[in-house]
């Protein structure tokens, strides 16, 4: 869906981006991530042509970005932004209507569409459409940025650090709402974030860039298996690597057969969540066995501790 081919911008003297390739598919979330002044954020915004590029060639669909005018390329692509950009004299239904309005779709086809995207965001109608971006909280209003974004309906999304102001407990909420909304949408998204916690919990590929350079890129679990260099080890974590693999990976995958002796007496978790969720769920219980279960409550294995801090050697 989008590729960049030997990509690189300067400003001036200085190279912001350099010589880098991308390629993501068709309804993958994507994450760029690393320090501040990486070239994350410029490597975002050349894709809809908010900054130009200096070398090399971005694609959508196989077609060259400067092919298109600008204002059509944007109004095909959702931007959400940290600050949200919304309008702050406009109504939350105004500000999210708006890309509709540009492209002169029918008033009523704009009202059903905004309405839906209201309440797919948790934002009814009778109680938000009328607010003011003034009368909302950080996340009501990231929220609304979101659905802006969304309202045109265009098969990609390009969100530039969208959590970075809110606290870490709305943040985290509205990490959980993008992933179940990826989830239903599959739209391609080009995620830009410093928090390496966020990157991880949210990336179908994860991008690491480095003074201008992408230096490693791949599935999360590959990088915190197999970093690059002492750079990228150090952005994951260092030594806290093997927690954060751990939250990636479900119960399921490490769970055994229940025994028949085994199906009453241990503590239960279910088979979604992660392993570092079922360590921390014995480091509290004082339990070195979980039952697992289905979303039926219904046992379907067995997980130990020493099977969960041993598997690796099992692979």
């Amino acid at each position: 869906m989008i590729e960049l081919i030997r990509v690189s911008k300067r400003f001036g003297a200085e190279t912001a981006v350099d010589d880098i390739s991308l390629r993501v598919e068709k309804g993958e979330l994507c994450v760029l991530v690393g320090t501040s002044g990486c070239g994350k954020s410029t490597t975002l915004r050349m894709i809809n042509r908010l900054i130009e590029h200096s070398d090399g060639e971005i694609h959508l669909d196989g077609q060259p970005v400067r092919t298109f005018r600008e204002e059509t390329l944007r109004r095909r692509i959702g931007y959400a932004i940290q600050s949200t950009g919304l309008f702050p004299h406009w109504t939350v239904a105004r500000n999210i209507g708006l890309v509709p309005r540009l492209l002169e779709w029918p008033v009523t086809r704009i009202q059903a569409r905004v309405e839906e995207l209201m309440n797919l965001l948790g934002l009814p109608q009778e109680e938000f459409a009328d607010k003011y971006p003034s009368q909302l909280s950080g996340g009501q209003a990231q929220r609304v940025g979101v659905a802006r974004a969304l309202a045109a309906d265009p098969e990609i999304l390009l969100m530039d650090e969208p959590f970075g102001a809110l606290d870490p407990i709305t943040r985290e909420t509205l990490q959980e709402e993008l992933r179940a909304l990826q989830a239903r949408l599959h739209k391609t998204i080009v995620f830009v974030t410093h928090d390496m916690d966020e990157a991880l919990r949210l990336a179908d590929r994860l991008v690491v860039m480095h003074q201008g350079r992408i230096v490693q890129q791949g599935r999360p679990i590959d990088l915190l298996r197999a970093p690059a260099d002492a750079f990228v080890e150090s952005l994951l974590g260092g030594e806290d690597r093997g927690l954060k693999e751990a939250a990636l990976l479900p119960v399921s995958e490490r769970m055994r057969p229940l025994r028949a002796s085994q199906g009453h007496a241990q503590e239960r978790i279910a088979q979604h969540a992660s392993l570092r969720e079922a360590l921390s769920v014995m480091l509290w219980r004082h339990a070195e066995r979980l039952i697992v279960i289905d979303e039926d409550d219904r046992p379907v294995g067995e997980l130990s501790l020493r099977r969960l801090v041993r598997a690796r050697d099992d692979e």
